[in-house]
Protein backbone atom coordinates (compact mmCIF):
# COMPACT_ATOMS: atom_id res chain seq x y z
CA UNK A 1 0.00 0.00 0.00
CA UNK A 2 2.80 2.25 0.58
CA UNK A 3 4.38 1.42 -2.41
CA UNK A 4 1.00 2.19 -4.02
CA UNK A 5 0.93 5.46 -2.68
CA UNK A 6 4.19 6.72 -3.33
CA UNK A 7 3.67 5.77 -6.89
CA UNK A 8 0.37 8.27 -7.26
CA UNK A 9 2.30 10.85 -5.78
CA UNK A 10 4.88 10.75 -8.07
CA UNK A 11 2.45 11.01 -10.73
CA UNK A 12 0.76 14.05 -9.21
CA UNK A 13 4.09 15.69 -8.76
CA UNK A 14 5.00 15.00 -12.78
CA UNK A 15 0.83 15.71 -13.80
CA UNK A 16 1.84 19.24 -11.80
CA UNK A 17 5.36 20.06 -13.40
CA UNK A 18 3.61 19.10 -16.80
CA UNK A 19 0.53 21.51 -16.84
CA UNK A 20 2.28 24.20 -15.28
CA UNK A 21 4.82 24.42 -18.43
CA UNK A 22 3.23 26.80 -19.83
CA UNK A 23 2.79 29.41 -16.95
CA UNK A 24 6.94 28.38 -16.28
CA UNK A 25 7.71 29.39 -19.37
CA UNK A 26 6.08 32.53 -19.18
CA UNK A 27 7.89 33.07 -15.94
CA UNK A 28 11.05 32.75 -17.24
CA UNK A 29 12.88 36.00 -17.14
CA UNK A 30 12.23 38.52 -19.60
CA UNK A 31 15.74 39.81 -21.70
CA UNK A 32 15.72 43.61 -22.30
CA UNK A 33 15.67 44.10 -25.66
CA UNK A 34 18.15 47.75 -26.89
CA UNK A 35 16.30 48.75 -30.21
CA UNK A 36 14.29 52.19 -30.67
CA UNK A 37 10.40 52.44 -31.17
CA UNK A 38 10.82 53.65 -35.16
CA UNK A 39 13.42 51.13 -35.98
CA UNK A 40 11.00 48.32 -34.63
CA UNK A 41 8.02 49.60 -36.23
CA UNK A 42 9.56 49.35 -39.58
CA UNK A 43 10.85 45.77 -39.19
CA UNK A 44 6.98 44.79 -38.22
CA UNK A 45 6.05 46.44 -41.68
CA UNK A 46 8.45 44.34 -43.32
CA UNK A 47 7.53 41.13 -41.81
CA UNK A 48 4.94 39.91 -44.03
CA UNK A 49 7.56 37.98 -45.98
CA UNK A 50 8.83 36.54 -42.58
CA UNK A 51 8.24 32.31 -43.12
CA UNK A 52 6.69 31.18 -39.57
CA UNK A 53 3.90 28.78 -38.68
CA UNK A 54 2.10 28.40 -34.90
CA UNK A 55 -0.98 28.30 -32.74
CA UNK A 56 -2.96 31.55 -32.03
CA UNK A 57 -6.16 33.46 -29.74
CA UNK A 58 -8.06 36.00 -30.30
CA UNK A 59 -10.43 37.77 -27.88
CA UNK A 60 -13.06 40.09 -28.94
CA UNK A 61 -15.93 42.25 -26.66
CA UNK A 62 -17.28 43.95 -29.42
CA UNK A 63 -20.82 42.93 -29.30
CA UNK A 64 -22.75 42.91 -32.97
CA UNK A 65 -26.12 42.45 -34.32
CA UNK A 66 -26.42 38.47 -35.27
CA UNK A 67 -27.73 39.38 -38.86
CA UNK A 68 -27.03 36.34 -41.56
CA UNK A 69 -25.29 39.39 -43.76
CA UNK A 70 -22.54 40.19 -41.25
CA UNK A 71 -21.49 35.80 -41.69
CA UNK A 72 -19.45 34.91 -38.73
CA UNK A 73 -18.08 38.74 -37.98
CA UNK A 74 -20.46 38.48 -34.75
CA UNK A 75 -18.43 35.99 -33.24
CA UNK A 76 -15.25 36.65 -34.33
CA UNK A 77 -14.99 39.97 -32.97
CA UNK A 78 -17.12 39.56 -29.74
CA UNK A 79 -16.01 36.15 -28.65
CA UNK A 80 -12.81 33.83 -29.03
CA UNK A 81 -10.95 31.94 -32.07
CA UNK A 82 -8.59 29.57 -31.98
CA UNK A 83 -6.50 29.54 -34.86
CA UNK A 84 -3.43 27.15 -36.08
CA UNK A 85 -1.70 28.70 -39.14
CA UNK A 86 0.90 28.43 -42.21
CA UNK A 87 2.91 31.57 -43.45
CA UNK A 88 4.95 31.34 -46.35
CA UNK A 89 3.97 34.86 -47.88
CA UNK A 90 1.28 37.30 -48.66
CA UNK A 91 -0.42 35.03 -51.13
CA UNK A 92 0.82 31.59 -49.54
CA UNK A 93 -0.90 30.71 -46.27
CA UNK A 94 -3.42 28.86 -44.45
CA UNK A 95 -5.32 29.21 -41.62
CA UNK A 96 -7.38 26.47 -39.54
CA UNK A 97 -10.30 27.75 -37.55
CA UNK A 98 -10.89 25.54 -34.79
CA UNK A 99 -13.84 25.12 -32.79
CA UNK A 100 -16.09 22.09 -31.09
CA UNK A 101 -18.24 20.81 -34.61
CA UNK A 102 -14.85 21.06 -36.86
CA UNK A 103 -12.63 23.42 -38.52
CA UNK A 104 -12.83 26.39 -40.92
CA UNK A 105 -9.64 25.94 -43.35
CA UNK A 106 -8.82 29.17 -45.29
CA UNK A 107 -5.84 28.95 -47.85
CA UNK A 108 -4.25 31.99 -50.12
CA UNK A 109 -2.41 30.96 -53.41
CA UNK A 110 -1.38 33.63 -56.62
CA UNK A 111 -4.91 33.05 -57.90
CA UNK A 112 -7.48 33.31 -55.38
CA UNK A 113 -7.44 30.79 -52.38
CA UNK A 114 -9.80 28.16 -50.83
CA UNK A 115 -12.01 28.03 -48.08
CA UNK A 116 -12.99 24.11 -46.43
CA UNK A 117 -15.88 23.68 -43.99
CA UNK A 118 -15.04 19.88 -42.42
CA UNK A 119 -18.54 19.73 -40.49
CA UNK A 120 -20.58 19.56 -43.81
CA UNK A 121 -17.53 18.38 -46.26
CA UNK A 122 -17.79 21.62 -48.04
CA UNK A 123 -14.83 23.48 -50.11
CA UNK A 124 -15.76 26.81 -51.85
CA UNK A 125 -13.06 27.85 -54.54
CA UNK A 126 -12.64 32.39 -54.23
CA UNK A 127 -11.40 33.45 -57.73
CA UNK A 128 -9.36 36.80 -57.93
CA UNK A 129 -8.94 39.39 -55.13
CA UNK A 130 -11.16 41.46 -53.76
CA UNK A 131 -10.12 44.75 -51.74
CA UNK A 132 -13.21 44.80 -49.50
CA UNK A 133 -14.76 41.71 -47.62
CA UNK A 134 -15.93 40.90 -44.06
CA UNK A 135 -13.16 40.05 -41.87
CA UNK A 136 -11.48 36.06 -41.31
CA UNK A 137 -10.26 34.37 -38.75
CA UNK A 138 -6.89 34.97 -40.81
CA UNK A 139 -7.13 38.72 -40.03
CA UNK A 140 -7.04 38.65 -36.56
CA UNK A 141 -4.09 36.46 -36.10
CA UNK A 142 -1.32 38.79 -33.93
CA UNK A 143 0.54 38.99 -37.42
CA UNK A 144 -1.41 39.37 -40.08
CA UNK A 145 -3.28 42.17 -37.48
CA UNK A 146 -0.17 43.87 -36.22
CA UNK A 147 1.10 44.25 -39.81
CA UNK A 148 -1.74 45.90 -40.97
CA UNK A 149 -2.06 48.36 -38.29
CA UNK A 150 1.28 48.99 -38.00
CA UNK A 151 1.48 50.30 -41.53
CA UNK A 152 -0.50 53.61 -40.85
CA UNK A 153 1.93 56.68 -40.83
CA UNK A 154 -0.34 59.08 -39.13
CA UNK A 155 0.45 57.65 -35.61
CA UNK A 156 2.71 58.87 -32.69
CA UNK A 157 5.04 55.37 -31.88
CA UNK A 158 6.62 54.92 -27.95
CA UNK A 159 8.31 51.65 -27.00
CA UNK A 160 6.94 49.66 -24.22
CA UNK A 161 8.59 47.25 -21.92
CA UNK A 162 9.40 43.65 -23.14
CA UNK A 163 6.70 40.68 -22.20
CA UNK A 164 7.55 37.09 -23.11
CA UNK A 165 4.95 36.07 -25.54
CA UNK A 166 5.29 32.66 -26.98
CA UNK A 167 8.39 31.58 -24.97
CA UNK A 168 10.60 34.77 -26.39
CA UNK A 169 11.36 38.14 -25.28
CA UNK A 170 9.06 40.47 -26.83
CA UNK A 171 10.21 44.45 -26.94
CA UNK A 172 6.60 46.43 -27.07
CA UNK A 173 5.32 49.45 -29.33
CA UNK A 174 2.56 51.66 -28.47
CA UNK A 175 0.56 53.48 -31.49
CA UNK A 176 -1.96 56.54 -30.80
CA UNK A 177 -3.35 58.51 -33.49
CA UNK A 178 -2.36 61.57 -33.95
CA UNK A 179 -5.80 62.48 -34.86
CA UNK A 180 -7.51 60.87 -31.57
CA UNK A 181 -10.85 63.15 -32.64
CA UNK A 182 -11.06 61.69 -35.69
CA UNK A 183 -11.36 57.60 -34.63
CA UNK A 184 -12.38 55.31 -32.33
CA UNK A 185 -9.04 53.83 -31.90
CA UNK A 186 -7.46 55.00 -28.86
CA UNK A 187 -4.46 53.09 -28.67
CA UNK A 188 -3.25 50.39 -30.48
CA UNK A 189 -0.10 47.79 -28.36
CA UNK A 190 1.86 45.25 -29.69
CA UNK A 191 5.05 43.14 -28.81
CA UNK A 192 7.16 41.98 -31.25
CA UNK A 193 9.89 39.22 -32.33
CA UNK A 194 12.98 41.66 -32.25
CA UNK A 195 14.76 39.96 -35.09
CA UNK A 196 12.38 39.30 -37.81
CA UNK A 197 9.65 41.95 -36.59
CA UNK A 198 6.86 39.52 -35.97
CA UNK A 199 3.87 40.68 -34.09
CA UNK A 200 3.78 37.99 -31.42
CA UNK A 201 0.85 39.90 -29.51
CA UNK A 202 -1.61 43.12 -30.20
CA UNK A 203 -3.62 44.30 -28.15
CA UNK A 204 -6.39 47.08 -29.23
CA UNK A 205 -8.14 49.83 -26.95
CA UNK A 206 -10.86 52.00 -27.86
CA UNK A 207 -10.82 55.70 -27.11
CA UNK A 208 -10.99 56.38 -23.54
CA UNK A 209 -11.24 52.60 -22.29
CA UNK A 210 -8.45 51.04 -20.34
CA UNK A 211 -9.13 47.37 -20.85
CA UNK A 212 -8.34 46.28 -24.88
CA UNK A 213 -11.43 45.56 -27.20
CA UNK A 214 -9.76 43.26 -29.24
CA UNK A 215 -6.59 41.41 -28.35
CA UNK A 216 -5.12 38.18 -29.88
CA UNK A 217 -1.85 36.46 -29.31
CA UNK A 218 0.17 33.74 -30.73
CA UNK A 219 0.94 31.08 -27.92
CA UNK A 220 2.95 28.77 -30.22
CA UNK A 221 5.52 29.74 -32.89
CA UNK A 222 8.09 28.33 -35.24
CA UNK A 223 10.20 30.74 -37.27
CA UNK A 224 10.96 28.98 -39.77
CA UNK A 225 9.39 28.50 -43.70
CA UNK A 226 6.80 26.29 -43.75
CA UNK A 227 6.72 23.16 -46.41
CA UNK A 228 4.71 24.23 -49.95
CA UNK A 229 2.74 21.52 -48.54
CA UNK A 230 1.51 22.63 -45.45
CA UNK A 231 0.14 25.96 -47.43
CA UNK A 232 -1.58 23.66 -50.30
CA UNK A 233 -5.42 22.60 -50.46
CA UNK A 234 -6.89 20.12 -52.27
CA UNK A 235 -10.94 19.12 -51.94
CA UNK A 236 -11.15 15.13 -50.46
CA UNK A 237 -12.59 12.90 -52.63
CA UNK A 238 -16.56 13.34 -52.24
CA UNK A 239 -16.41 16.63 -50.89
CA UNK A 240 -18.64 19.17 -52.15
CA UNK A 241 -16.88 21.85 -54.48
CA UNK A 242 -18.30 25.60 -55.54
CA UNK A 243 -16.46 28.47 -57.37
CA UNK A 244 -17.46 31.75 -56.41
CA UNK A 245 -16.08 35.50 -57.08
CA UNK A 246 -17.88 37.23 -54.06
CA UNK A 247 -17.94 35.06 -50.89
CA UNK A 248 -19.57 37.71 -48.80
CA UNK A 249 -22.01 40.84 -49.20
CA UNK A 250 -19.19 43.21 -48.90
CA UNK A 251 -17.64 41.40 -51.74
CA UNK A 252 -20.47 40.88 -53.35
CA UNK A 253 -21.17 44.90 -53.57
CA UNK A 254 -17.51 45.63 -54.46
CA UNK A 255 -17.75 43.26 -57.78
CA UNK A 256 -21.07 44.16 -58.63
CA UNK A 257 -22.56 47.45 -57.46
CA UNK A 258 -22.91 50.10 -60.52
CA UNK A 259 -22.05 53.12 -59.33
CA UNK A 260 -18.91 55.36 -59.70
CA UNK A 261 -18.12 56.37 -55.77
CA UNK A 262 -16.99 59.79 -55.09
CA UNK A 263 -13.50 60.50 -54.45
CA UNK A 264 -13.65 62.50 -51.10
CA UNK A 265 -16.06 61.51 -48.70
CA UNK A 266 -16.44 63.63 -45.62
CA UNK A 267 -13.17 65.23 -46.01
CA UNK A 268 -11.55 61.91 -45.99
CA UNK A 269 -9.63 60.80 -49.68
CA UNK A 270 -10.34 57.15 -51.16
CA UNK A 271 -7.83 54.87 -50.82
CA UNK A 272 -6.23 53.40 -53.93
CA UNK A 273 -7.32 50.16 -54.78
CA UNK A 274 -5.10 46.81 -55.07
CA UNK A 275 -3.82 46.54 -58.68
CA UNK A 276 -5.00 42.69 -58.60
CA UNK A 277 -8.39 43.92 -57.56
CA UNK A 278 -11.48 42.54 -59.26
CA UNK A 279 -13.77 44.78 -57.75
CA UNK A 280 -14.86 48.40 -58.16
CA UNK A 281 -18.17 49.20 -56.64
CA UNK A 282 -17.11 49.72 -52.91
CA UNK A 283 -14.42 52.66 -51.57
CA UNK A 284 -12.77 52.83 -48.38
CA UNK A 285 -12.03 56.19 -47.28
CA UNK A 286 -9.18 57.81 -44.71
CA UNK A 287 -5.76 57.14 -43.69
CA UNK A 288 -4.61 55.05 -40.59
CA UNK A 289 -6.92 54.55 -37.83
CA UNK A 290 -9.65 56.82 -39.47
CA UNK A 291 -11.16 54.51 -41.65
CA UNK A 292 -14.66 54.08 -43.78
CA UNK A 293 -16.20 51.43 -45.87
CA UNK A 294 -18.88 52.71 -48.14
CA UNK A 295 -20.95 49.16 -49.72
CA UNK A 296 -23.82 50.32 -52.08
CA UNK A 297 -26.75 47.90 -51.13
CA UNK A 298 -29.66 46.66 -53.12
CA UNK A 299 -33.04 48.16 -51.63
CA UNK A 300 -35.01 45.19 -50.73
CA UNK A 301 -31.30 43.73 -48.68
CA UNK A 302 -30.95 47.47 -46.88
CA UNK A 303 -34.47 47.67 -45.81
CA UNK A 304 -34.87 44.27 -44.41
CA UNK A 305 -31.39 44.61 -42.68
CA UNK A 306 -32.78 48.14 -41.05
CA UNK A 307 -36.04 46.11 -40.19
CA UNK A 308 -34.39 43.68 -38.24
CA UNK A 309 -31.81 45.50 -36.39
CA UNK A 310 -33.80 49.13 -35.86
CA UNK A 311 -37.90 47.50 -35.80
CA UNK A 312 -38.83 50.88 -33.96
CA UNK A 313 -37.89 53.09 -36.27
CA UNK A 314 -38.97 54.62 -39.31
CA UNK A 315 -37.32 52.60 -41.63
CA UNK A 316 -34.97 54.57 -43.09
CA UNK A 317 -31.29 54.13 -41.13
CA UNK A 318 -30.10 51.84 -38.55
CA UNK A 319 -26.94 52.15 -36.56
CA UNK A 320 -24.90 49.65 -35.60
CA UNK A 321 -22.42 50.79 -32.62
CA UNK A 322 -19.39 49.23 -30.64
CA UNK A 323 -16.53 50.89 -28.70
CA UNK A 324 -14.49 50.34 -32.08
CA UNK A 325 -16.52 50.35 -34.74
CA UNK A 326 -20.05 52.48 -36.29
CA UNK A 327 -21.67 51.81 -38.55
CA UNK A 328 -24.86 52.97 -40.51
CA UNK A 329 -27.53 51.69 -42.76
CA UNK A 330 -29.62 53.58 -45.20
CA UNK A 331 -32.08 53.18 -47.46
CA UNK A 332 -34.39 55.79 -49.13
CA UNK A 333 -37.32 55.67 -51.02
CA UNK A 334 -36.88 56.45 -53.82
CA UNK A 335 -33.02 57.02 -53.16
CA UNK A 336 -30.02 54.88 -52.62
CA UNK A 337 -29.39 52.47 -49.81
CA UNK A 338 -26.03 52.32 -48.41
CA UNK A 339 -23.93 50.55 -45.64
CA UNK A 340 -20.84 52.97 -43.99
CA UNK A 341 -18.72 51.63 -41.32
CA UNK A 342 -15.78 52.67 -39.82
CA UNK A 343 -13.04 53.41 -36.62
CA UNK A 344 -15.02 56.82 -36.85
CA UNK A 345 -17.38 58.42 -34.36
CA UNK A 346 -21.20 57.98 -35.21
CA UNK A 347 -21.26 61.50 -36.44
CA UNK A 348 -18.67 61.29 -38.99
CA UNK A 349 -21.14 58.67 -40.78
CA UNK A 350 -23.93 61.18 -40.75
CA UNK A 351 -21.85 63.60 -42.33
CA UNK A 352 -20.71 61.14 -45.29
CA UNK A 353 -24.41 59.98 -45.61
CA UNK A 354 -25.86 63.23 -45.94
CA UNK A 355 -23.09 64.05 -48.53
CA UNK A 356 -24.12 60.56 -50.45
CA UNK A 357 -28.17 62.09 -50.03
CA UNK A 358 -27.01 65.20 -51.14
CA UNK A 359 -24.85 64.83 -54.28
CA UNK A 360 -25.67 61.05 -55.20
CA UNK A 361 -23.07 58.91 -57.21
CA UNK A 362 -24.07 58.15 -60.57
CA UNK A 363 -24.29 55.15 -62.01
CA UNK A 364 -27.43 54.17 -59.28
CA UNK A 365 -31.24 52.97 -60.05
CA UNK A 366 -31.41 49.55 -59.20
Amino acid sequence: MAGLTWRWAVVAVLGGLLAALPSLAGARPVEPVEIGADELLERVRASDTVGWSGYGESRGSLVLPDVSELADLPSLVGGTTRARAWWRGPQDWRVDALSLVGETDTTRDARGGWTWQSADQRATRISGELDVRLPRAADLLAPTLGQRLSRTADVTVTRLPARRIAGRSAPGLRLTPAQPEATTIGSVEMWVEPETGLPLRVEVRAAGATDSVLQTSLLDLELAMPAAERTTFRPTRGASVTTVDAPDLAALADRFAPYLLPDELAALPRRPRSALSVGGGVGTYGDGFTAVALVPLPHDLASDIIRRVAPGGDGTEADISTPLVNALVSHDEPGDAYLLAGTVPPELLKTALAQLRADPPPGGGR
